[in-house]
């Protein structure tokens, strides 16, 4: 594996994900997979791994802009804490190639319904 290619991939997608919002794996799981050959169920786990470090980086900085509501984080963390669990676990229990299918999807659908949704109160300009 390529060193360079690793740091490239890890520097783009930690800026995308302070910046636009997204999860690293939205760029890590492809870049690893298309770019650098590594096996869907590596890859995944790879991402998963990295996540929780640019999590709390990106975390702090958007808790310094005001930019979460606290009551909604505890709602949602235990919830999804669990269910990753188990999302792991049924991975596990899939070939690759099935993965690999449905994260393309499922990243062709959010994009999307990023792209045809229109943010609340958003202002239009002509």
């Amino acid at each position: 594996m390529s060193i360079a290619i690793a740091i490239v991939i890890g520097a783009f997608s930690g800026i995308c994900a302070g910046m636009l919002g997204v999860g690293g794996g939205a760029l890590i799981i492809p870049g690893l997979v298309l770019i650098l050959g590594v096996e869907q169920h590596l890859a995944q786990g790879v991402a998963l791994t990295v996540m929780p470090v640019t999590a709390v980086v990106g975390a702090i900085a958007q808790l310094r802009q005001g930019n979460v509501r606290t009551q909604l984080v505890l709602r949602i963390a235990p919830i999804s804490m669990v269910f990753a669990l188990l999302g792991a676990w049924i991975a596990g229990l899939l070939s690759a190639r099935f993965l690999s299918a449905a994260f393309g999807l499922l990243l062709l659908l959010i994009g999307f319904k990023m792209i045809v949704s229109k943010e609340e109160g958003s202002v239009e300009t002509h």
